[in-house]
């Protein structure tokens, strides 16, 4: 049996990894690929983090553990910001610890609120700013910032009106290395404080810079650049992690996807406006200092405790929907249509099977056709239809209609306005502290090295539910028939292959995955934190 470390680098792509490696930067990671194997993971239908990470952890595609987007569809027609609570299949550290494994998991987007394991859990981005609840046991935290200081598990990414977004991204940047330095130390003092048997730890400050400065993307990125000084941090905390192992453990790097640079954004509910197929209600009047003054009167009434005061961007753009005379929408971080149908929503003006299907042949069609009124340039390379990506019980609430752009594209869907145009140029938009010019693809990568792995070298691609599977194979547990993904036995020793035949155990889709999530949502407060943070990340801008 293994010992198991999972270092997650979020969107950490060899396009980045390896200019970074022939210049020495990358030492620990470099060295991890020089004894091991390595190579590409593809991520999911959308490369989103929820929807990957979520995918990783339960071994399963979205449509059995359910969560597609930052924005969840809830039974009845409803929407939520999504969090660990929407979860509806069991974690791999869930599993571990039923088998009695000790495990210690930090990070992982969608494991707020945090769940009992057998060890220690601190969860990841979906917790919001203020909440002190977000780690098992609680007084983890409490001892955690005790020794560390308060715990940084996102950094903020805006700052004061006044900053120039340059001086903002220099200190955005030195905030995001603080972090990773801080984490590293964190993963280091669980490892040392309790007999482990898996590690779990992903920094996330590589997504984070991305986006951000996601220009650098399209040349060589250097050591000292922005995304430079945060993978390199990275790597120290890889390096940090991997001094407190012996050879008992098998050490894994990964990351849910891949990032690239982009060039302009297109906005798929401008074209349903367009086509007659979505109508909105007339927005407020906005005045030109409301994008300034907005969020800071919601971290002031957050400051002293009170209630946001007025609808999330959310319930303001669900609301400007004339349901009646609407056929589909966009909602979510990387283009998805709804199709409104009247089985979903409870004003769906969509009533047979015969019409949604011409609604969707519409929208495949023109969208396929559509090109940049500024460049002439094709936009959608792709729209996946829901059942050709998702199967499982919880099918029913993902997206009827998934698209992929072209890299030069990345999806924006504005919550707040619309601008009346299909596209623009990428940049600074809805008065964020920092430019957004990175986007993410389906390639991530996978570098495995330590007890059990056969040096041999670039591997063929893989598959991000793989990962679970495979973990639990090195624990000589069986893998429930339940989960998509299969152990890679090709980056094994094929002697320790032949002497631990694959088992597996049969599982049925039962219990909350039939209906029910695991957990609750947030509360309004927390929503709107956790809103206003996706925004200023530009996943909901």
């Amino acid at each position: 049996m293994s010992k198991i470390a999972v270092i997650g680098w979020d969107a950490a792509t060899f396009q980045v990894i390896r200019p970074l490696i022939e210049a020495g930067a990358l030492p620990h990671l470099g060295q991890l690929m020089e004894r091991g194997a390595w190579g590409s993971l593809r991520s999911t239908v959308h490369p989103l983090s929820p929807t990957a990470w979520a995918s990783f952890m339960t071994g399963m595609n979205p449509g059995k553990h359910g969560i597609y987007d930052f924005i969840s569809l809830r039974e009845g027609g409803t929407f939520q910001l999504t969090n660990g609570g929407d979860l509806r299949q069991q974690t791999l550290w869930s599993r571990l610890s039923e088998a009695g494994r000790t495990v210690a998991v930090m990070n992982v987007p969608m494991t707020y609120p945090p769940v009992a394991v057998n060890g220690f859990l601190i969860a990841g981005m979906d917790t919001p700013a203020h909440a002190t609840d977000y780690t098992y046991p609680a007084n983890l935290r409490t001892e955690i910032e005790s020794h560390f200081g308060p715990y940084q598990i996102d950094v903020r990414a805006r700052g004061l009106p006044w900053q120039s977004v340059a001086h903002f991204t220099d200190t955005y940047v030195d905030r995001l290395c603080a972090s990773v330095h801080q984490q590293g130390h964190v993963a280091r003092y669980l490892l040392e404080k309790t007999e482990l048997d898996f590690l779990m730890v992903v920094f996330t400050a590589t997504d984070r810079v991305q986006h951000a400065l996601g220009h650098l993307l399209a040349g060589p990125v250097t050591p000292d650049d922005g995304i430079g000084r945060v993978y390199r941090a990275c790597d120290a905390a890889t390096g940090q992690i991997l001094e407190a192992l012996d050879e008992d453990w098998t050490i894994f790097v990964m990351s849910d996807h891949g990032a690239c640079a982009y060039r302009r954004t297109f906005e798929p509910n401008a074209w349903l406006m367009e086509q007659g197929l979505l109508k909105l209600r007339p927005e407020p009047r906005r005045g030109p200092w409301d994008d300034y003054l907005g969020p800071a009167s919601r971290r002031l009434r957050r400051l002293l405790g009170l209630p946001p005061g007025s609808p999330s961007g959310l319930q303001r753009f669900l609301e400007r929907i004339v349901w009646e005379e609407t056929a589909a929408f966009a909602l979510g971080a990387f283009g998805s249509i709804y199709i409104n149908a009247r089985d979903r929503f409870p004003k769906g003006s969509i009533t047979s099977r015969d019409t949604y299907r011409a609604v969707c042949d519409r929208i495949v069609q023109g969208m396929l056709a559509v090109r940049d009124p500024v460049n002439d340039a094709p936009i959608v390379r792709r729209i996946y239809r829901r059942d050709e990506v998702y199967q499982g019980p919880n099918a029913h609430l993902a997206p009827d209609l998934l698209l992929e752009t072209y890299e030069d594209y990345f999806v924006r869907n504005n919550l707040d306005h619309q601008e009346g145009r299909l596209t623009a140029p990428a940049g600074r938009y809805g008065a964020r502290s920092l430019a957004h010019t990175g986007r993410h693809t389906p390639q991530g990568i996978l570098v495995a090295a330590g007890r059990g792995i056969v040096p041999v070298g670039e591997q063929p691609e893989a598959q991000i539910v793989d990962l679970a599977p495979t973990i639990l194979y090195l624990n000589r547990l069986p893998v429930p028939t339940t989960m998509d993904g299969h152990p890679l036995l090709g980056w094994l020793d094929p002697a320790y292959v032949a002497a631990h035949p694959a088992q597996t155990i049969q599982e049925h889709l039962g219990g909350a995955a039939e209906g029910e999530a695991l957990g609750e949502g947030y509360s309004t407060r927390d929503a709107a934190v956790i809103e206003e943070h996706l925004r200023n990340l530009g996943y909901l801008n």
